[in-house]
């Protein structure tokens, strides 16, 4: 079981983001949020222990150690041996007591969302930081003790440079990176005045460059060189997990439940959750997409073994363990909607 906290809060918002998010606040609204998260979490955690924590935003970093404080004593006594938590956090946000206080807490995975390390392309996506603040943040994560760093980078914009980026990572004592690219999606800004995209598809050139520096690719947009994701493993392996906080997603077996966007409905009842049922299909279907873009694979005892056979056949796919495991990750989409 992993659970998973959202923290809505930002001081601005980039153009590409179509999260749900609030870049103007009041201190009483973040006491009104948090006080709502809490008992979110006392009435959704109870007797579960959890293998992975990941409090996502927004920017978590935006708050300070005392918001976290009450959060942490809700779960604290919930983690099992070697639990992962992972905070999202701003680069020109990074203070050192902040991360010293955050890994008190239990903090041991840091994800920072660099995007770029060139400043014209962080212009581009209306960033707040810049390349110096990258470099700059992480050292301060690292003088506070915490050592598995992952970032955030964005690929498929008009300013690319990939050898510049690569030679920024090359230096840095980084243990994981997740690459996207770059995607126009309604409510966001872009999504008001679409940019040109380039022809070009960088996601191979974007996967060659990282493993000739070390890093492996273990599902389709996810690297580690010395760390992978517990988290993202756990829900590409379709296990159970809990969602805490406005907009936060759960699922338990085949209930999948949202915490309600608006901040008042959510203030009122933060455990009124909008509810989906899953069907037997809608399992399956979620199984196949996710395992077949990642490492985890897909069992094959409810696929059609003739198409099985031909997969593995015509080498796109090999078994490991009654899983199948396809050989290229950007062809998984492909695969699956063949095996469905």
């Amino acid at each position: 079981m992993t659970l998973y906290l959202h923290i809505p809060f930002c001081q601005s918002k980039c153009a590409y983001c179509a999260f749900h998010s609030l870049t103007h606040y009041t201190p009483k609204l973040i006491d009104d949020y948090l006080d709502a998260l809490v008992l979110d979490l006392k009435g959704q955690i109870q007797n579960h222990y959890f293998s992975s924590i990941y409090i996502g935003g927004g920017t978590p970093n935006v708050l300070s150690p005392k918001h976290y404080e009450k959060i942490f004593k809700q779960f604290s006594s919930h983690l099992q041996h070697d639990c992962e938590i992972t905070i999202e956090a701003n680069p020109n946000l990074i203070a050192l007591q902040w991360c010293q206080e955050m890994k008190n807490f239990g903090i041991n995975r840091m994800s920072l969302g660099v995007q770029s390390f060139m400043d014209t392309k962080l212009n581009f996506l209306q960033r707040d930081h810049r390349s110096y603040d990258i470099y700059q943040a992480i050292e301060t994560i690292l003088q506070s003790g915490i050592t598995n760093i992952s970032i955030d980078l964005i690929y498929n914009t008009p300013y690319e440079k990939l050898e510049q980026e690569f030679r920024a990572i090359e230096k840095l004592p980084l243990s994981h990176i997740s690459a996207y690219a770059l995607s126009i999606d309604e409510g966001s800004k872009f999504y008001k005045n679409p940019p040109k995209i380039p022809d070009k598809e960088y996601a191979f050139a974007f996967r060659e460059g990282l493993s000739e520096l070390g890093f492996m690719q273990y599902e389709v947009s996810n690297f580690y060189k010395t760390h992978k994701s517990k988290h993202n493993l756990s829900y590409w392996r379709g296990e159970d997990y809990i969602g805490c906080g406005s907009s936060a997603v759960g699922c338990e077996a085949n209930v999948r439940k949202m915490g309600k966007k608006n901040f008042q409905e959510y203030f009122t009842n933060p455990l009124d959750k909008e509810i989906e049922i899953l069907s037997k299909e809608d399992k399956f279907l979620e199984s196949l997409f996710l395992g077949l873009r990642c490492e985890c694979g897909v069992e094959t005892n409810n696929l059609n073994q003739e198409k099985v056979a031909l997969l593995i056949q015509e080498q796109k796919c090999i078994l490991r363990e009654n899983r199948l495991i396809a050989l290229d990750y950007f062809l998984a989409d492909e695969i699956a909607l063949f095996l469905s």
